[in-house]
């Protein structure tokens, strides 16, 4: 703890911060510590972060250390840990109460907590009914079940530091007074995190996007101002519609809060959270922006010109290739490919779909990039290519889930009489599908690249006839159905599916003679 008793557990001087080593030994750390062990690859994990905060701490190391070399050490990234905290200090306009969690004059700043012009928290109308730090995260659980509210009974300094930095970076309207981030398409979205990185390391992609993020911050100074404001947290902000900032004044890689939070200590010295409600969002957008503010790793939708909006599937297959592959999207930077990536690389992305009043969802995933496919990317020719032939079997995919799977399915399940499908009952059975092409799918593709255009096409064709084919068989096995009309909906359900395939697969049949391995 600090000296100074008007201020508590301060980022740049306090080892508030727990991390695991390659060693697997767990260490202590401040913040200003942590970027040489990260430029170093010497960073395991951070013990205190769970999954879904594991996004918005990437984000802000990497955003405040791009801003921090771009403004403060003159584009040399240090490795030292007194050059960083010097840095991180200027940066913050050298208010050592910006980088303490709890701040007693309400008139400073606080880490991610912004000065109270009103003089104090009661006359701000601040109220303390957040008693634990998952209280205060964005994350929302259906009825309590899948993650338990209230967890962290007993929690520590770094407990609160996370869920604080994923409230403020990452959350969205929760009704009238609780307005979200602008990084998001309305205040119902989620920030998505799309990006290249050359390993799965803390290191090798903090490293990585910090220099990506250097090198491209030319590119967004024509909407941004290279000494605009920095950490939003430094201003006074009094929750009012007069007050908030506007987006051009602001630094290109600026880190953002969206509620109006203080901590304070009890006798015990225990952090307590304390916030109220305010009438606008703390940056004023115009209402088309729709979240396109040049985040680093949200791709944007060209057609509507907005931000990527995670459904509750995720990253699908069929999403993710138009964004890797695309031309629906605008790549963020985090995907520009560098000159000196010439091995394998993986695609991370990740994102919390948010719903209303609850949450639908962590979605990460990770899809690795054999070196001889991530260099065809770098060229326009070839990447178009690759692009055509994605997109190709992804419509072959939906054909074989809607024009052959689904309808035998659900004449199956009808008992053969029916013939109009009831896309609800065979729901199950098509999400399974997908699913099962979902694991296949990039995998196959980066392995076509090897082969010609008709080898290619006839090999996916198969993959889809083959999977098609064992749900098929496996929903003749689980359906209940009466035996007096048992053999007449799988036989049904067998001339739907072979004649469908037939008709939309023609040369799976070409050259053999037309057997059923359902038997």
């Amino acid at each position: 703890m600090t000296v100074e008793t008007n201020m508590k557990f301060s980022l740049l001087d306090d080892s508030l911060i727990r991390v695991r080593l390659l060693n697997k030994k767990i260490r202590e750390v401040s913040l200003p510590e942590i970027y040489p062990m990260l430029i170093g690859d010497k960073i395991l994990g951070f013990e205190a972060l769970q999954p879904h905060q594991h996004q918005p701490w990437f984000s802000f190391l990497v955003q405040l250390g791009a801003m921090t070399v771009a403004r403060e050490t003159n584009g040399t990234i240090p490795d030292q840990t007194d050059e960083w905290k010097k840095a991180l200090l200027r940066l913050a306009g050298n208010s050592e109460a910006a980088w303490h969690l709890v701040v007693k004059d309400v008139s400073k700043p606080a880490f991610l907590q912004s000065p109270v012009p009103e003089g104090s928290l009661e006359n701000a109308g601040y109220k303390s009914d957040i008693s634990t730090p998952d209280e205060l995260d964005m994350l929302v659980t259906s009825k309590n079940h899948d993650l338990k509210g209230s967890r962290v009974r007993n929690p520590n300094p770094e407990h609160w530091l996370f869920a604080l930095l994923t409230l403020q970076t990452m959350e969205g309207f929760l009704g009238r007074g609780n307005y979200g981030i602008v990084r998001m398409n309305g205040g119902f979205g989620n920030r998505p995190f799309v990006g290249f990185a050359p390993g799965f390391s803390w290191g090798s992609r903090v490293t990585r996007d910090l220099r990506v993020l250097l090198r491209n911050r030319h590119r967004l100074t024509e909407y941004y101002k290279e000494d605009g404001h920095a950490l939003l947290w430094n201003l006074p902000w009094d929750g009012k519609r007069t007050s908030a900032l506007s987006l051009e004044d602001c630094d290109p890689f600026f880190l953002e809060i969206c509620r109006r939070i203080r901590f304070r200590t009890n006798k015990d010295n225990k952090i307590i959270c304390q916030r109220t409600n305010t009438e606008a969002a703390r940056i004023f957008a115009v209402e088309d922006l729709k979240g396109r503010t040049g985040d680093p790793w949200t791709p944007i939708e060209k057609k509507g010109v907005k931000a990527l909006t995670l459904g509750g599937a995720g990253f699908s297959y069929n999403i993710l290739q138009q964004v890797l592959l695309g031309e629906e999207f605008s790549e963020p930077i985090s995907m520009e490919i560098q000159e000196n990536e010439k091995e394998s690389m993986l695609l991370i992305t990740q994102a919390l779909i948010r719903g209303q009043g609850k949450t639908d969802g962590l979605h990460l995933r990770l899809v690795p990039i054999p070196s001889n496919v991530y260099r065809l990317f770098s060229s326009t020719s070839e990447k178009q290519k690759l692009a055509e032939r994605s997109k190709a079997r992804v419509d072959k995919a939906q054909k074989m889930q809607l024009k052959v799977l689904g309808p035998s399915i659900s004449l199956l399940l009808s008992s053969g009489d029916s013939k109009k499908i009831d896309y609800e009952k065979i729901a199950p059975w098509t999400e399974r599908f997908s699913r099962a092409i979902d694991n296949l799918f990039f995998d196959s593709l980066w392995e076509s690249v090897q082969k010609n255009q008709l080898e290619s096409h006839k090999e996916w064709d198969n993959i889809l006839f083959r999977e098609a084919e064992k749900l098929l068989k496996e929903a003749e096995r689980s359906t209940p159905l009466s035996n007096i009309r048992r053999w007449k909906a799988i036989s049904q359900a067998r001339g739907r599916f072979y004649g469908s395939a037939r008709r939309h697969f023609d040369h799976l049949f070409q050259n053999k003679v037309e057997t059923s391995n359902l038997a």
